[in-house]
């Protein structure tokens, strides 16, 4: 049976865009307002799999969440590129998956699927990225959560770059230093995204906010690597151009930053003072 998806939200315009898309991919939708959701919310058993809602921290939406929360009912939230309260209240209320606006068919799509096993945590919110500027517009948002927000953007940064190039793309240590030292990296990679085979592969960061800690998760679609080469700053290494990502990820934010599943899945934690409390 096609998954059933509930469109909330007071924009015609991108509700019908949504509509489009997620009709064309097989899904069956049905578009409602926020009235209209707390309507068929109170019914005894909603008939929806997934809801979308189209919201942000100035908009009445996200008052909807601990309803659908409590129906168990998968959220994911729509927001702007710079709403920290909305990620903030969103992890707060249980969404499953986070959207940032502007995006396209596959993105959603991607957002809707999310990472699913043993290593997705029973909470925490899902972002999937894609691009560079995904890693730089994410990256940036999300440590707004941190204290030290900056030194903590810098590290997922290098991460999800990481993921990006090294996990979804395949480029490889080797060949990103050939890249890099002729000037070309950003260009080639910019051309292997743009790949019919690329195009609908995504990474996802999961957040997951806890009383002293916020959890950071990077998991992409690649083949997996060893990561122990690259945990210290190798002095053999000093010359070349890369290479020393994830040791001054470790330095900055994630001193105990683990890698699970082969290297495809890898977990810093950043510890906050006691007071901080974003718990449900």
């Amino acid at each position: 049976m096609a998954c059933r998806i509930w469109l909330v939200g007071s924009d015609p315009v991108l509700g019908g865009e949504l509509e489009g898309w997620l009709t064309a991919a097989g899904f069956v939708t049905e578009r409602l307002s926020h009235a209209e959701a707390l309507t068929r919310l109170g019914t005894a058993r909603p008939r929806v799999d997934r809801v979308v809602v189209d919201g942000g921290s100035h908009s009445g939406s996200l008052e909807l969440l601990p309803h659908f929360r409590a129906a168990g009912v998968p959220v994911t939230l729509l927001l702007e590129a710079e709403d920290l309260l909305a990620v903030e209240l969103g992890l707060q209320r249980g969404v499953a998956g986070f959207l940032i606006k502007p995006f396209g068919p596959r993105a959603l799509e991607a957002a809707l699927a999310m990472p699913a096993g043993e290593l997705s945590a029973p909470s925490g919110g899902y972002f999937p990225f894609r691009t560079l500027e995904d890693v730089t517009g994410l990256s940036q948002l999300v440590a707004g959560l941190c204290p030290e927000s900056e030194m903590v953007q810098i590290a997922l940064s290098e991460l999800m770059l990481n993921a990006v190039e090294h996990g979804n793309l395949g480029l490889g240590f080797v060949r990103k230093g050939e890249l890099m030292s002729c000037g070309a990296w950003r260009n080639e990679v910019e051309r292997l995204l743009d790949l019919p085979e690329h195009l609908g592969r995504f990474a996802f960061l999961r957040v997951e906010c806890r009383p002293r800690e916020i959890r950071f998760l990077i998991r992409d679609q690649g083949d997996g690597f060893n990561p122990e080469p690259y945990m210290q700053l190798n002095p053999l290494r000093s010359v070349e151009p890369h290479g020393r990502g994830i040791a001054i990820a470790r330095m900055l934010a994630f001193p105990d930053l683990v890698f699970l599943d082969g290297g495809r899945c890898v977990e810093g934690v950043v510890r906050r003072e006691a007071h901080l409390n974003l718990a449900a």
